[in-house]
Order: structure tokens, then sequence, then C-alpha cells
């Protein structure tokens, strides 16, 4: 089995005394019997890139199926020196895995190094290979090897280029795709122009469509980096306004209250989800329904979705009216202290939440039943509403929303 020094002497081109059809015939010998390890030799070619190139190991940019992908490869090389009538064959399936490298937005930089990487692996596959079947014949391959790295250079540069010639072609597809999508959320795309931006997108002009928008809780910008996870099986197309972070979601199957559970938001940030539109010249609309409904959110890491909070939502749009509405149903708590006006607003808003019991509210706030009716009965006494009359419900809702929105608006965000 050849050692380290043995291989580092191996890669070396130029030593002389075989014939360019004895180099064949012992890399043809060596490259059967590697072929039919592909498996193997593969998985530990995947295990050296990962723990040499730092992006394959990372979520967001390591390739999808590289393990399938890099069997392929590795058996298209193969053939190669097996049966050089298949070059052709093979410099055609590595330039597609150069182009799907462009297309996936990873690194030409590492892409390359796990090509030198690859080649090591591999070489020193062949050598061993050879070496099972020839008991000291090491100086055989070796004089094979400036056909051998000859080859993986000339398939590095096949990658390359093809790599290069893609991301020409992708610059242009995002940049098209960016212009389409700022375009629809701004409600700038008139009909004619929506099956150019839903072909540039790769969505269909009727369907399934929600638009969320999540802002910091402080109104600072929101990072690239952090951006908000979605569900799996929805596709998403994301833009970076400034300060804020937007998503196009087509649904698909999954329901909006559905998308809107499993939506993660980075901390310190907060999401607003419009109601469902289905079509996509409605963006525009559903991306004004986002921005109202992140209005009414109230704490860090929520998602507040619109078809849940109209009310709420309304009460944005005027915070005179909101500031009003306050003062005139929960104004008389002001005279209550503090700690005690704050459990009475809490007692409100669990009892609400649990659709007016007050055995479900009790769960919510860790405390016997009655406590939560002697708490609403104190509130009927301060404000002068009566939790039995559905218009004095409606009102101290209301009231609530507004407390609530008034106290927790972003500050930066448009009213």
């Amino acid at each position: 089995m050849a050692t380290p020094a043995t291989t580092r002497a191996v890669r070396t081109a130029g030593i002389a005394g075989a014939t360019g059809r004895e180099h064949g015939e012992v890399l043809r010998a060596a490259a059967l019997q590697v072929r039919g390890q592909v498996a193997p030799v593969a998985a530990h070619i995947v295990e050296r890139i990962r723990d040499r190139h730092p992006a394959y190991r990372e979520p967001a940019l390591a390739p999808s199926g590289f393990l399938a992908e890099t069997e392929g490869s590795v058996a298209a090389v193969l053939d190669s020196l097996a049966d050089p009538g298949r070059s052709a064959v093979s410099a055609e399936y590595l330039s597609w895995v150069g182009e799907r490298r462009a297309w996936q937005g990873f690194p030409l930089e590492p892409m390359m190094g796990a090509c030198r990487t690859a080649g090591d692996v591999l070489w020193l596959a062949l050598v061993r290979a050879w070496e099972a079947q020839r008991p000291g014949g090491t100086q055989l391959i070796a004089r094979a090897a400036a056909e051998v790295w000859d080859l993986f250079e000339r398939d590095s540069r096949l990658m390359a280029d093809a790599y290069l010639r893609a991301r020409g072609e992708v610059t242009f597809h995002q940049q098209r795709g960016r212009r389409a999508l700022e375009g629809l959320l701004a409600g700038r795309v008139d009909t004619p122009g929506l099956a150019e931006a839903a072909d540039a997108l790769g969505l269909p002009e009727y369907g399934r469509f929600a638009v969320a928008v999540v802002r910091g809780a402080t109104g600072s910008p929101l990072p690239v980096r952090r951006r908000t996870g979605v569900p799996a099986g929805v596709r998403v197309h994301r833009a970076f306004p400034v300060g804020c972070e937007v998503l196009l979601a087509d649904l698909g199957d999954l329901a909006l209250g559905d998308f809107a559970a499993a939506l993660e938001v980075p901390a310190g940030t907060r999401a607003g989800l419009s109601p469902e539109v289905d079509r996509l010249g409605a963006v525009g609309h559903a991306r004004e329904r986002a921005e109202l409904a992140l209005r009414t959110c109230t704490r860090d890491g929520e998602v507040a979705v619109l078809d849940r909070r109209y009310p709420a939502g309304l009460l944005t749009r005027r915070p005179d009216v909101a500031t009003e509405v306050a003062a005139g149903v929960l104004g008389a708590l002001r005279d209550v202290e503090a700690a005690e006006a704050a459990v009475l607003l809490e007692t409100l808003e669990a009892w609400l939440d649990a659709s007016g019991s007050a055995e479900k509210a009790s769960a919510a706030l860790f405390c016997h039943p009655n406590t939560v009716r002697r708490r609403l009965r104190r509130l009927e006494e301060v404000t002068g509403r009566s939790t039995s009359r559905p218009r004095d419900v409606v009102h101290l809702a209301l009231a609530l929303d507004a407390e609530r929105v008034t106290a927790a608006h972003i500050p930066g965000t448009p009213r």
C-alpha cells in the first residue's frame, strides 16, 4: 500500500521508460478496479472535502445531493481513464456540475479546492488498486502520473469554465427576478407585465400567495445574514428594502395558518403576515396588509396574521383614534395602582383569548376561575363596562387592542 511519501513521489510527472500505450494499459486496469468501488471512494472524497473546505459544511451553501453528484463525477473520470473514447461524455457531466454550482450560488474558490482534494483521493485510490493487482508495481503507475494529473487539470478547467459561463446567466436572471419582485411588491407591475414577472420568478400568475414583512423590534435594519426561516415545501422569494426583509411565499398546498405557525423570525424581530391572495397581481396589496399586520405586534418574535387582527390593524391606521378609544374606555384604570391595572388588563386579554371562558383563562393565568371572575368584576366596576353585554365587550376588546398597539408601536415604522 502506498505511503504518503510514495504518493507524493508518484504524483510527479517525467518518470521515463514506458510508452504511452503501456501507460494506458496500466491506467485502464487501475481505473476498472476502482470503478467497482465508486461508492466508498466518493464517500471518502466527500468526507475529505467537508473536512478541508468549510463552505461545504455550511447549511446555506452546501450543495444538495453532493454525495450522489460526487459518485457521478468519480465514475465519469474513471470512465475516461478506462476508455479515452468516453472523454466527451465525462467532460459533459463535469461541465454540468460546474454550471450547477453557479446556479446554486456556490463560490468558485472552494469548488476548485474541492477538485484538487478529489484528485488527491482518487489518485491514491488508483495507486492502491494497481498495487493490489501488481504488488511492487508502484513504479509502473508512477510513470502514468503525468497523464492522470493532466486529465484532472483538464476536468477542473472544464468545471471552472462552465461555472463562469453560467454565472453570467445567473446574474442576469437574478437581476431580472429582483426587478420583477420589487415591482410586484410595490404594486408597479401592470397586467401586461405580469406574465414576464411570473416567468422571471418562476411563479404562476394565479395560485395561493402571501407576503410577510419582518422588521427589527427597535426599527433597526435587519441583517441579511439573519434571514427568516420558512417551512419546508414553501417557495419563497426575498427582498431586502432598507430596515426589513420581505417574503413573497407561494404557499402551494400549505394552509396560511400553518405557514404562520411554522414561520421562524430571528431574535429581536417581529413579523406581519398578509391574508392570502389568489393572483400575482395582488401581491402589492398583500405587502401593504403585511405591513399593517406588523404594526399590531406587541412582542418580539411574534408573527401577526392580519385576518386575525383586523380591529387592531384598523386602529393602527388612526393612532389618534386609538388613543381616544383607549382613554375613553380604559382611562379610569389610571386612577388605580399601576400593578392592579396591569393585572386587570392581563386578565381581560386572557379571558378574550379564551372566548369568554373563566376556566380556560384561569389555566393560562395559573389561578383559580373565581379569581378571574373577581378581577373581571373589578374591571367592570372601574370602567363602567359589563362583560355580560356584547357591545361593551366589543368596546373593551377594541380599547385593549388600542392600548397594546399604541404602547408597542415599532419606532421607525410608518403608521
